[in-house]
């Protein structure tokens, strides 16, 4: 990568995964009991 990433931005892109994660998991829980 070009630019070095921050610790900062590290931390939000892993927030950002992390809540992403999370909605697919529900939505596919709901997907499967519906």
């Amino acid at each position: 990568m070009a630019s070095s990433l921050t610790q900062a931005e590290v931390l939000i892109a892993l927030v950002v995964a992390a809540h992403a994660g999370v909605l697919a998991v529900r939505l596919c829980v709901s997907l499967y009991r519906a």
